[in-house]
């Protein structure tokens, strides 16, 4: 006599459904990244008071003073900066969670046709 499993259903998983949503899950925080990036040249653009040769002479007059610092000074400055990114890229993140969301959604369950 073989056992008998009472109300256990073998699953079996759907691959590419996985592979699916790890590729939007991949879009999603790429999207999310060079967004906190933009945000971030925005930012230096924003420094420069909107003009390029402005900007060029800010990050360059940025660049003098950083290679000059201290090893402290830089080690604080990079933390200010790195800090700064990663708030940004989850403000972003947070305005972007539905997309999140959608990114778990089975494509295979909507039979609607206008989807195709």
């Amino acid at each position: 006599m073989t056992p008998r499993r009472s109300g256990i259903k073998a699953t079996s998983i759907n691959w590419g459904a996985v592979a699916a949503c790890a590729l939007r899950l991949t879009g999603w925080f790429a999207v999310n990244a060079l967004a906190a990036a933009g945000v971030m040249a925005l930012i230096l653009f924003a420094i420069g008071d909107f003009s390029l040769p402005i900007t060029m002479v800010q990050l360059a007059n940025l660049a003098d003073r950083y290679v000059a610092a201290n090893a402290i000074r830089r080690d604080q400055f990079d933390q200010e900066v790195i800090i700064g990114f990663f708030a940004i890229l989850l403000l972003i993140a947070f305005f972007r969670r539905g997309s999140f969301a959608r990114a778990f959604e089975d494509a295979s369950n909507k039979r609607d046709p206008s989807n195709a």
